[in-house]
């Protein structure tokens, strides 16, 4: 992204704050939907569920369980991420005081 002509810094905090709550949001949406799908896979992997075989479905389980906790560790990653855009939001206030007004509560 090119920057304009005479300026070093443009920062939209509203727009820095508003995707940084979208990814802790969406971060949560997804490990709230990967834990409830390793209760239904593992279900599923065990006697009477519907996909067990006496050999194969614990290693199933344990393969899904890894890929899970990969993911949520990923999910947590995100989180951290987005801290960085509001540690630079921070920051900036710091720097320019009332200049920089925080935005609207993020009603979305």
């Amino acid at each position: 992204m090119a920057t304009p002509t005479g300026t070093d810094v443009d920062v939209n905090i509203t727009e820095v704050e508003h995707v940084a709550t979208d990814m802790v949001t969406s971060a949560k949406s997804t490990q709230d939907a990967l834990q409830s799908l390793r209760g239904v896979v593992t279900a599923l992997l065990n006697p009477d569920g519907g996909l067990y075989l006496r050999k194969t479905s614990p290693q199933m389980t344990q393969s899904y369980d890894e890929l899970t906790t990969s993911l949520d560790k990923a999910m947590v990653s995100i989180k951290q991420f987005s801290d960085t855009f509001q540690v630079v939001v921070s920051n900036l206030r710091s720097l320019d005081g009332e200049d920089v007004k925080p935005p609207p509560a993020h009603t979305t």
